[in-house]
């Protein structure tokens, strides 16, 4: 009760803040902390600080409508920000020296000290270079792409892209740490970066909303361009300083906080854009409305606790004892109707509890007598204590001719007075054949289709050696013909037996333990198995394969690489190109299969990893391969992502974790 009570409280505190702060911010513009801790008037020493510095140098983009730009016919500099500078000049009762420039020139500008003041985003990197102001002004940025792309949807989507970027704008630290594979293209200002875009030479821009918008409707791109709905980020944008002019950051603040108060950014905007809606509630109402709100909260939470109080003993009574028994009852029921083996031992492995299938399995009748697991089945603490060493660890255990998934629960047990395990026994007999038999199957079908190809390989090498043995039949007596129809022979021979060892390789069925498999090797294997039917539909393999070994299921790997390959080259009718990439990272191996076939749907990408689904015709494919490679890759903790365009080609994109060394 005592904590429901602080709960309450601790809801009313935090709701009535809530309600001062929005009451602050109608009025101030700034949040509760920050109109408690600043002083916020213009003192005399201000004053005179700014009178012995001399005017405040503002830099910053020239090109950037409607932000702030540079009216060649007028000759002025103008914007958004420009009216806003201009009023903060009046603020502060000081001269502002506006300077248009080269983006990046600014920033350097402002880094050597030459100029005072610029705005922009904050970030870790550029708080290591400047100093920042309170907020000014809210905007968000934005991606700018083609109406014909409808596959980038966020950042991570421009993986693998070409993206043009203002040099020096916050985008650019924003890409680089969100996401991977984006091939940036750095431009002068933002009107080179939309017409980069305009004339197909880049994928995508990005960068601030409001300068995007202007230069895609100047320069009439609306109807073949869009900008992606969900933006990039949502960010303030602040005046940074030079790093040492703390004492000019604390004046700025100041200025920027008496323009908050008077609503100069809505006003501003209103003139730039039209579309500021003043605030209509005077303070007085915002009080009142407060006021009303505190004491209706007060009252509401006075009500609730006694309304908890009296429900909390009544429960408490009445139902506690009751609930908690038919729990209990019920819990067993379902415990005892599970197939699984259910057990609750202690530390020392003393049976506690257990349910119907556990004591049918090992004829357990007195249950008033103690039991202990490790006593029923030997040697069973030991595994125990070796594998298991997280919650939900499961491990298998051989027990009665079967095969059973063990799996370790920690839990709290009132009748032992602390923590005991819950072991779930689960027999996967069956399932682990079938699995086993589905691998075997699946393969020997992939490997059935590079039969032909196999055999003429094996073919070519028989018929040299039928045809140097009849040369020497013929001509016993020349020693060098000899010599070379030898060489020649051993040479098929070694041909024929390495094709037939690289087909047995596959077919033979491995076992599940771990073992390091060199996976460029394997890969060279299976391209190997594969060149005949290559070569047949004109296909290209490149390679480009580091050298990698890793701990993981051979038998596993080979199911998966296998069908890949085998769909990729289905996948080009005639006449087309297959790129492998394998690279070590960190802690993973990452593998790309990229083919230039004929793609598929967003609708056949949904369903590819389901089992049965196949888009090839009745007798040419199971629907199994792809789903087996879902499988195999869950059992060895590998992910797979798959992109894909009709009529470009598919990418299939594997990490595989980088396990212990095994000895081979």
């Amino acid at each position: 009760m005592k904590k429901k009570f602080l709960s309450v409280t601790f809801v009313l505190i935090v709701t009535w803040l809530f309600f001062a702060n929005q009451f602050i911010r109608s009025n101030y513009h700034m949040n509760i902390f920050q109109y408690f801790n600043n002083d916020h008037q213009l003192t005399e020493s201000d004053r005179q600080f700014l009178k012995d510095h001399g005017p405040i140098v503002y830099a910053s983009d020239n090109n950037s409508p409607p932000l702030r730009y540079y009216d060649k016919e007028a000759g002025q500099y103008r914007g958004v920000v420009i009216d806003y500078v201009k009023a903060l000049a009046i603020e502060l009762e000081t001269e502002i020296e506006m300077r248009p420039m080269i983006w990046d020139d600014a920033l350097e500008a402002l880094k050597r000290g030459e100029t005072d003041i610029c705005d922009m985003y904050s970030s870790d990197a550029r708080a290591e270079i400047y100093l920042f102001s309170d907020p000014v002004y809210y905007q968000r940025g934005v991606i700018l792409i083609s109406n014909d792309n409808d596959s980038v949807l966020n950042a991570a989507d421009l993986n693998g892209l070409t993206v043009a970027v203002q040099k020096g704008d916050y985008v650019v630290d924003f890409l680089n740490r969100e996401t991977e594979f984006v091939n940036l293209i750095y431009t002068v200002d933002y009107e080179e970066s939309v017409r980069l875009v305009k004339e197909g030479k880049v994928d995508a821009m990005a960068g601030d909303e409001p300068v995007i918008s202007y230069f895609t409707n100047i320069l009439e791109m609306n109807e073949d361009f869009r900008i992606v709905d969900e933006p990039l980020y949502e960010l303030p944008s602040v005046l940074s300083l030079y790093k040492s002019d703390k004492r000019l950051q604390s004046i700025i603040n100041k200025g920027i906080y008496a323009l908050t108060q008077k609503g100069t950014v809505n006003k501003i905007q209103q003139k730039w854009f039209g579309i500021s809606t003043p605030i209509s509630s005077s303070n007085q109402t915002d009080r009142l409305t407060l006021a009303i709100l505190s004491a209706g909260l007060v009252t509401i939470v006075i009500v609730m606790l006694v309304v908890l109080w009296n429900f909390e003993l009544k429960r408490f009574v009445d139902e506690r004892t009751r609930e908690l028994a038919i729990n209990k009852d019920n819990l067993q029921t379902i415990i005892d109707g599970l197939s699984h083996m259910i057990v609750v031992v202690a530390p020392d492995f003393k049976i506690w509890s257990g349910n119907k299938r556990f004591y049918s399995m090992f004829e357990i009748h007195d249950l008033n007598t103690d039991h202990y697991l490790d006593r029923i089945l030997p040697g069973f603490s030991d595994e125990f204590k070796d594998k298991f060493s997280s919650n939900s660890t499961s491990f298998e255990h051989m027990m009665q001719g079967q095969t059973y998934q063990v799996t370790p629960y920690t839990i709290e047990y009132a009748e032992f007075q602390g923590n005991a395990t819950l072991l779930m026994f689960e027999d996967v007999t069956d399932k682990k054949i079938h699995e086993s038999r589905l691998l075997q199957d699946n393969k020997m079908a992939a490997i059935g289709q590079l039969a032909t190809g196999v055999a003429h390989e094996i073919r070519n090498p028989l018929g040299l050696i039928r045809n140097y043995a009849f040369l020497l039949r013929r001509n016993k007596d020349d020693k060098d013909l000899l010599r070379k129809s030898l060489s020649v022979i051993e040479e098929s021979v070694d041909k024929a037996s390495a094709i037939i060892d690289n087909l047995l390789n596959f077919s033979r069925l491995s076992n599940d333990e771990l073992s390091q498999v060199k996976i460029d090797k394997l890969i060279r294997d299976i391209i190997n198995l594969n060149d005949k039917l290559m070569n047949r539909q004109q296909i290209v393999c490149r390679l480009k394969l580091e050298p990698t070994a890793i701990s993981t299921q051979e038998e596993s790997l080979k199911a998966i690489l296998l069908n890949i390959i085998n769909n990729a080259i289905d996948a080009i009718p005639k006449k087309g190109q297959i790129t492998i990439w394998l690279k070590r990272m960190d802690e993973t191996v990452q593998i790309h299969i990229i083919d230039n076939g004929e793609g598929m749907s967003e609708e056949t990408k949904e369903k590819l990893f389901e089992p049965f689904y196949t888009t090839k015709n009745v007798g040419e494919g199971t629907g199994l391969g792809l789903y087996i490679v879902y499988s195999e890759l869950a059992k060895i903790n590998g992910t797979i992502n798959v992109i894909t365009k009709p009529g470009v080609g598919t990418t299939f994109k594997i990490n595989l974790k980088i396990g212990e060394q095994v000895d081979e």
